[in-house]
């Protein structure tokens, strides 16, 4: 256990003695008035109420759909907070005291239990909290929590648990570590965060009191959930529309390699029918020389042909491997790699290789990544002289054409973004993919004095 999580789990331990010490206080309320709230307030009370049940519905609307857990937890943590809400004005709020007609202190605990659990059920899956072991271990830990507190709240009408540790305190405790452990942030984590954030100041100053300084009349609660919703939601929303895209981005792979695949099979088939004709041209040469009475001339010329033919065969080869769409993984030097690349673009690249390596991953799928890029840089210029640079664990791939324009730079590796009207924008996007979700690597650009830089780092 690191540092800053001892000193938060210092923090949750020191709110829970100084409230049991002062258990009095804090456990067995009795339902009491607390505020009269004017017309204004309960309007706003009202308005906030109806979102939020419009909220739980679309996430309950969407999970029918979808079965994404997430939408269900989600709508279920609404469901809680409706119910706790409404108790809590029932139980402490006038005029709502008279117009539900119910105080029920063991409902109104139980809910304030449910709101906890099924948050970090839902945070659990937003967050994909199992990919992050010291994260997932704290969510289940506070879900434990609250599972225990539920039987306390039925038997003696009031949560125990999250009593003497206020609930906030333990999303705070989870979000506060997400924010940390989570490297990756996307705009769904970041309103995420915020209306988490925006639930726990909230509640700190309604509990505490100081809400009062400001106005002890209006429903900061009923608004802080009602605004966490709506951030929530878009937040999900966000989500779906990455989970689109990741989808569409997969059709556009699996297109790519039926292409691949379809080509394969096509250069297959013209290496099947040209292999014969080879053959009896170089039994042809072969006749020629036998009866040519080694005359220098012919069998230099003979020579010529013949390698001409070794030239063509083994061309054939170079394409019919390189478009194989086979997954097999091997371990092959990465200066082999890009020389076969180079063969299949007929481009004039130098390679340099100061310190050259070896990998272990699909062979074909690298030098797909070195034709993409070099293809790239003859397409922003036909005179441009390209050089790759191999240097144990970096492969640079620079060119003299000028560099990437500063406001494209960011989005050449976005899917579907291109310059040129007759490109799909999918080529860098496909290296990337390959080098980053493949083979564990990096693929990074940038300009140079001359041009641009690929550079391809790959963790041996």
């Amino acid at each position: 256990m690191d540092k800053a999580l001892k000193f938060k789990l210092a923090i949750v331990s020191a709110i829970f003695f100084i409230f049991l010490i002062n258990h009095k206080n804090v456990l067995f309320l009795e339902p009491h008035i607390f505020s009269h709230y004017p017309l204004s307030a309960v309007i706003i009370s009202a308005i906030s109420l109806g979102m939020i049940f419009s909220v739980m519905i679309y996430n309950f609307s969407i999970y029918f759909y979808s079965r994404d857990k997430q939408h269900l937890y989600y709508a279920l943590g609404q469901f809680s907070v409706l119910f706790f809400l409404i108790t809590l004005e029932s139980l402490f709020i006038a005029p709502f005291d008279t117009l539900y007609g119910f105080q029920s202190l063991r409902i109104h605990s139980l809910f304030q239990v449910l709101i906890l659990i099924f948050s970090m059920l839902f945070i659990r899956e937003f967050l994909q909290t199992k990919k992050i072991k010291k994260l997932d271990n704290l969510v289940v830990g506070v879900i434990y929590l609250g599972l225990i507190d539920i039987p306390l709240a039925l038997v003696t009408e009031q949560n125990i648990i999250t009593a003497l540790i206020p609930i906030f305190v333990l999303i705070w405790l989870v979000v506060s570590e997400s924010y940390r452990l989570i490297e990756n942030k996307t705009r769904a984590y970041y309103l995420f965060y915020i209306g988490w954030n925006i639930i726990i100041v909230t509640s700190v100053l309604v509990y505490t009191g100081l809400s009062g300084l400001i106005n002890d009349n209006f429903p900061f609660l009923h608004l802080a959930f009602s605004i966490e919703s709506i951030l929530l939601s878009l937040a999900l929303t966000y989500k779906i529309k990455l989970l689109h895209d990741e989808k569409d981005m997969q059709q556009s792979l699996l297109l790519q390699q039926s292409r691949l695949a379809s080509m394969g099979e096509m250069v297959s088939t013209i290496a099947h029918q040209w292999r014969q004709p080879l053959t009896h041209l170089s039994y042809l040469f072969m006749n020629i020389k036998k009866n040519s009475h080694n005359l220098k001339t012919v069998e230099t010329k003979l020579q010529e042909a013949n390698d001409q033919l070794t030239y063509m065969s083994k061309t054939i080869d170079d394409f019919r491997n390189f478009y194989n769409p086979a997954k097999t993984k091997e371990v092959f030097d990465i200066k082999s790699a890009c020389e076969n690349a180079i063969k299949i673009s007929s481009i004039q690249v130098k390679i340099n290789a100061p310190n050259p390596f070896s990998f272990y991953a699909n062979k074909n799928e690298f030098e797909q990544v070195i034709l993409n890029i070099i293809n790239n840089a003859k397409d922003a210029s036909k005179k441009a002289k390209i050089e790759i640079i191999i240097d144990n664990p970096t492969i640079t791939i620079s060119d003299d054409a000028g560099g990437i324009d500063k406001e494209h730079i960011d989005k050449i590796f976005e899917p579907y973004f291109s310059t040129k009207k007759e490109s799909d924008g999918i080529g860098l996007y496909i290296a990337k993919t390959i080098v980053e979700k493949e083979m564990g690597g990096e693929l990074m650009a940038k300009n140079s004095d001359k041009g641009a830089k690929f550079i391809i780092t790959i963790n041996v």
